[in-house]
């Protein structure tokens, strides 16, 4: 027995490129169009909120206009909704943009012929990904960068832990916006003390700025140790 059609979604500004897909994708034949929209905030009536497609196709220079608004608009698909990107420029920081800020299923290219996207919903469909040579490395770059960030935080986080507690105290004065002259007079204690904690905390830290090494003890909410 034949599995149901792919229902899909389109939003994009174009209406000539709207309803060219439209017609392209139902002549390919196992895919249904659920519905056509110019903007994400059109997702946002009663009956497409409702009407979840299998997969939808969006314009990514809809999220470039206006990233902080589509982005939030691009939640109104649940997770088991796929998504793919059209007209995405052949730049890293773009191909990165759609990975890891919009998460989508998969892209194509603006100089993308209809046949790729075909293959690409083809392949998402199927649980698969299709993905260039290139792609696949910096996809892998990225992650090994990140996964080396959060290593760096974890040992940092670690580290901060063994924090004083008049190191704590002084960070939490400095991030009151109190000077090194000022958090003395309050502490009632020199200021060259006050200057050899600071060196410690970002010496410990391995932080260059006393701003960025407040914002960490905060973020990690790094409990106050014995002095």
């Amino acid at each position: 027995m034949q599995s149901e059609p792919i229902r899909v979604a389109i939003v994009h500004r174009d209406g000539l490129y709207r309803d060219s897909l439209r017609y392209s994708l139902t002549q390919v034949g196992h895919i249904s169009i659920l519905y056509s929209l110019s903007r994400f905030e059109d997702l946002r009536s009663d009956a497409m909120i409702t009407c979840h497609p299998d997969l939808a196709i969006f314009e990514y220079g809809l999220y470039c206009d206006n990233k902080s608004s589509d982005l939030k608009s691009m939640h109104l698909f649940p997770q088991t909704v796929k998504t793919i990107a059209v007209g995405v420029p052949d730049r890293d920081e773009d191909i990165l943009a759609c990975i890891e800020g919009l998460g989508v299923t998969g892209y194509v290219s603006l100089d993308a012929s209809l046949e790729t996207l075909i293959q690409n919903i083809q392949a998402i469909m199927k649980g698969e990904a299709l993905c260039s040579p290139r792609v696949a490395i910096l996809t892998f770059n990225r992650v090994s960068a990140l996964a080396r960030q959060v290593g760096a935080a974890q040992a940092r986080a670690h580290v901060a832990r063994g924090l004083t507690r008049r190191e704590v105290e002084i960070a939490r004065l400095i991030d009151e916006g109190l000077s090194n002259k000022e958090i003395a007079d309050r502490l009632h204690i020199e200021l060259s003390t006050v200057k050899n904690h600071v060196h410690n905390i970002l010496d410990k830290l391995q932080l260059h700025d006393r701003h960025s090494a407040v914002k960490f003890i905060k973020q990690h909410s790094i409990p106050a140790g014995p002095f």
